[in-house]
């Protein structure tokens, strides 16, 4: 029987998915609600086409006992069948520091399946399925998983640097899946790479073709970008249940976001009776929303660096604030494209830079 074997590393590890990848529906993702997942008992269950969002490397806990900080994950298995196990991570947040040695400015995890809880409970790891995987930044590995029985496989994730007195290990992210990543953002180097992994595994961003494809290039609606924005805001219910806009209805998946949305003061529709749900967002107005989600700020008299943005514009304030807060930077001729349309790659990367810079998470 196949063991727990790394197919191979590198960039193309996101586009390969394993053959008869079966999504019910439509993309999911969450951040692990289980954390500290830390004993068999507590594991948290990986769902196909689900991303989950992980934690691992407790400096506190790991100064007491190096083995105090580990993930316990497991997902359905059918004896026989392959199981493909993604791991992907997130810049700048898997690293280990140390003053001494470059190469050691990593995290590094270890990775143990086990094919039954009896085995898991026991720690049998010589009768399970043992890997490395070193946390780079964006690093995305594979292996595949051939089940042995039918029935629950688990996943133990645990920190393997060997001493943190020597490197000190800051918490890390990663996110981990079975049979789901999208294949069309597979580019470490694309500047929407770790947005649109970021946003996925919070739940703000969802796919497309049953999960497998993000389509970064695609226009960004209205109807997403309010759904975007509401749902980072960890989807409120709105306090209206009706609305004057004729163009939705109660059915459509960006209802509440909406209604949310106008409840909030951050969009007003395209008139009185509509919204618009259809029509692509244009940079500026991508801005504008972001600018009114934070409140307003005043700009003071912050330098405008943008030629094709003026005083008088709607957007002004918005721009130079969004600027401000490294959330846009224009382009290299020194133009902002205010009437451009807004790509999906370019909402989520707005979306996650409002997150890091303005709510401070990210």
């Amino acid at each position: 029987m196949k063991r727990f074997t790394k197919a191979f590393t590198g960039l193309m590890a996101a586009v390969m998915l394993v053959g008869g990848l079966s999504v019910a529906n439509v993309f999911a993702s969450v951040k692990d609600p289980n954390e500290p997942n830390d004993i068999v008992s507590k594991a948290t269950t990986l769902k196909p086409g689900e991303i989950v969002l992980g934690e691992i490397g407790d400096y506190d806990l790991y100064k007491k006992a190096p083995a105090s900080d580990v993930d316990w994950f497991k997902f359905s298995t059918v004896k026989g069948k392959t199981y493909r196990l993604c791991v992907t991570g997130i810049a700048g947040r898997f690293r280990a520091k140390s003053t001494k040695n470059k190469d050691q400015d990593m995290t590094t995890i270890l990775i143990t399946g086990y094919h039954n809880k009896k085995d898991a409970e026991d720690g049998a790891s010589w009768r399970g399925d043992r890997i490395e995987y070193v946390m780079r930044d964006n690093k995305i590995d594979y292996f595949d998983i051939t089940a042995k029985e039918t029935g629950t496989y688990y996943i133990e994730i645990c920190n393997c640097i060997n001493d943190p007195t020597k490197t000190p290990i800051e918490t890390t992210s990663y996110t981990i899946s079975i049979d789901g990543m999208y294949k069309d953002v597979k580019k470490i180097s694309d500047f929407w790479y770790e947005p649109t992994y970021y946003l996925s595994a919070l739940g703000v961003v969802k796919g497309y073709d049953k999960g497998t494809k993000f389509k970064p290039d695609n226009d960004c609606t209205r109807a997403q970008m309010v759904t975007f924005l509401w749902r980072l805001n960890n989807s409120p219910k709105p306090k209206s249940t009706t609305t004057a806009f004729t163009d939705i209805k109660k059915s459509d998946y960006y209802y509440n976001a909406v209604l949310w949305a106008v409840e909030q003061g951050i969009t007003t529709g395209t008139s009185k009776t509509k919204f618009g749900p259809s029509g692509v967002c244009t940079r500026a107005q991508t801005v504008t929303f972001l600018w009114r989600m934070a409140g307003k700020p005043s700009v003071g008299n912050a330098k405008n660096k943008f030629k094709d943005v003026k005083q008088g514009d709607y957007f002004y304030d918005a721009v130079i604030w969004a600027s401000g807060k490294k959330i846009v930077a224009g382009y290299s001729d020194g133009t902002f494209k205010p009437t451009g349309k807004c790509a999906r790659r370019q909402m989520v990367t707005f979306l996650y830079k409002y997150d890091k810079y303005i709510n401070g998470r990210g």
